[in-house]
């Protein structure tokens, strides 16, 4: 019998199917990479200082009106993306590192 793909929503809720495990330990194998290999300026960040990086940079922040009447912005959460977002997301990382040198095929070579 022929696999078939994952639909990209519950067959009983019909909500969008968030992002896999596979796709999201991949996603923090690249930005443990970036980590070790960019060095902007010479100075040297963590993965999660990446991670909050290029969820600023790709997806924005958002406006959000507190209790006490004041706005304030916070960060967009990758968390909240279906697949099909988080791939594209994951898109836009991987061109970014592969404009530095940083390939996830690295990976598969250590």
């Amino acid at each position: 019998m022929p696999s078939q793909a994952k639909p990209n929503r519950c067959p009983t809720c019909h909500r969008l199917h968030k992002r896999s495990h596979p796709q999201n330990a991949l996603y923090w194998s690249l930005l443990h990479m970036i980590a070790e290999r960019v060095k902007p300026e010479g100075a040297q960040y963590s993965a999660e200082v990446w991670h909050v990086y290029f969820k600023d940079k790709i997806l924005g922040r958002e406006e959000v009106t507190l209790p006490n009447g004041k706005t304030t912005t916070r960060e967009s959460s990758t968390a909240l993306l279906d697949v099909a977002e988080f791939s594209e997301y994951f898109e836009k990382v991987q061109a970014w590192a592969a404009n530095r040198g940083v390939w996830l095929a690295d990976l598969e070579a250590a």
